[in-house]
């Protein structure tokens, strides 16, 4: 899943993902991916901005995190930013991410660190 305000940002996401052979379902906001998980949508990954404009993308991962335990599973949480990352890292409202990337992001190293999130679920 794709959480991401930024139609570019979004698509090209989604674009790379499918590319690779994901099934994706990309939002726009907080509310579209709180909404998915709701009506029973199961990740195994999640891709979030932090910074939305209807507040903090953890909100999603906090719904993501309630239907893993449900599930007795870890999906697996890489949270996006264009802000200083050592700063999003200490910001209690953002974590639970396992990993933070800068934006603009690199494809490859995007696709790298999906590749080794994925490997350990």
């Amino acid at each position: 899943m794709i959480v991401e305000d930024e139609a570019v940002t979004r698509t090209a996401l989604s674009v790379l993902l499918e590319y690779q052979g994901a099934i994706v379902v990309s939002v726009g906001s907080i509310q579209e991916g709180i909404r998915a998980i709701e009506s029973g949508f199961q990740p195994h990954l999640l891709v979030s901005n932090i910074r939305l404009p209807d507040g903090n993308g953890a909100r999603v991962l906090e719904a993501v995190r309630q239907q893993d335990a449900a599930l007795k599973r870890q999906t697996a949480a890489i949270a996006l930013t264009g802000e200083a990352i050592e700063m999003i890292r200490t910001d209690p409202d953002s974590a639970g991410f396992e990993i933070y990337l800068s934006k603009p992001y690199d494809s490859g190293i995007l696709l790298n660190t999906i590749a080794r999130l994925m490997s350990t679920k």
